[in-house]
């Protein structure tokens, strides 16, 4: 019995050794947990309201950049209230936050419309946000869901046409519709400070553009055949009108030689003892070989019976 006594006071010290490191270990653990879950801090842009699941409130929210006090078990959640936005656009394999809005056309063609929209939120508003929000979701839940029916209500009121030819009209019309409707959105708690909405593109089916890019290239090239046509028949008849002009200029050339000629062999008439069909034989022989003097410097004149006259070139004709 004497040799039992010092074995179990070893074992008590073994037993306290162990508890004590084990209470080291959970001070140590405790020291480094309690303060990360006491003191926190929130960044710039966010606002952070504290969440008391025992008490079962929410704070008015704490705005960035800060550091602050809560107890361990409440919540601190943070929410982002400057420029935020929801891309809704699609680029081949590429889409941003949403692919494309795809309303249909008032003459039933499917549009695909690419928007941008950027907001900002009230801060003083982000405690009534996050409790009608709790999942923080109302990009998804509301702003998109706004902005999706009111494309579809704008485009629905043009052709395929109109939006080709209105594209700056729709722009305005979506951008105002859009941001009204934001604003006055229930849901989202008067809690949006600004708005701005971008079209980045809006276009018909790409068969149709193609229909459109066709018919233009159709009537484009009426347009020069016509214009050719006109080209050819204006330089018709600037061609004839010269024509004519030359012909009734050489005419009445003609005829002025012609009455002049006929003038002076009455004049030669008059003061010869030759007659009038003499001078008029004599007048058309000298003629004659002016004519054929400007084509051949050889030529025969051969005189014949009843007054007839014959002028036979001799050689070729000078060019």
């Amino acid at each position: 019995m004497e040799e039992e006594e010092p074995r179990f006071g070893i074992g008590k010290r073994s037993w306290l050794l162990r508890g004590g490191v084990i209470l080291l270990i959970v001070l140590i653990i405790l020291a480094i947990v309690v303060p990360l879950t006491v003191f926190r801090t929130v960044g710039v842009g966010y606002g952070a309201v504290l969440v008391d699941p025992l008490g079962g409130t929410v704070s008015e929210p704490i705005v960035g950049p800060a550091w602050f006090f809560k107890a361990p078990w409440v919540s601190d959640i943070h929410i982002y209230y400057a420029l935020d936005s929801v891309g809704m656009w699609t680029e081949g394999l590429v889409q941003g936050d949403y692919p494309a809005i795809t309303p249909i056309s008032k003459d039933g063609l499917r549009i695909e419309v690419d928007l941008l929209v950027r907001w900002s939120l009230d801060y003083t508003k982000l405690k009534e946000l996050y409790q009608t929000f709790p999942n923080l979701d109302w990009k998804a839940q509301s702003v998109s869901s706004v902005v999706r029916e009111i494309t579809r209500d704008v485009v629905g009121q043009y052709t395929a046409i109109q939006i080709i030819e209105n594209r700056s009209t729709i722009t305005s019309d979506l951008s105002t519709e859009i941001t009204a409707s934001l604003y006055a959105e229930k849901s989202l708690v008067d809690s949006l400070k600004s708005v701005e909405v971008d079209l980045r593109d809006i276009a018909p089916p790409t068969d149709f553009l193609l229909a459109i890019e066709s018919k233009l290239a159709a009537q484009q090239a009426k347009l020069q055949a016509e214009f050719e046509r006109e080209t050819i028949l204006i330089l018709a008849n600037a061609s004839a009108t010269e024509n004519i002009i030359k012909a009734e200029g050489e005419a009445s050339s003609r005829l002025i030689i012609a009455n002049g000629t006929a003038e002076s062999i009455r004049i030669i008439g008059e003061n010869t003892d030759m007659n009038a069909t003499e001078l008029t034989k004599l007048y058309l022989t000298l003629e004659a070989l002016k004519e054929i003097s400007s084509k051949t410097q050889n030529f025969v004149v051969i005189l014949g019976q009843d007054d007839l006259t014959y002028l036979v070139p001799m050689g070729q004709e000078t060019p």
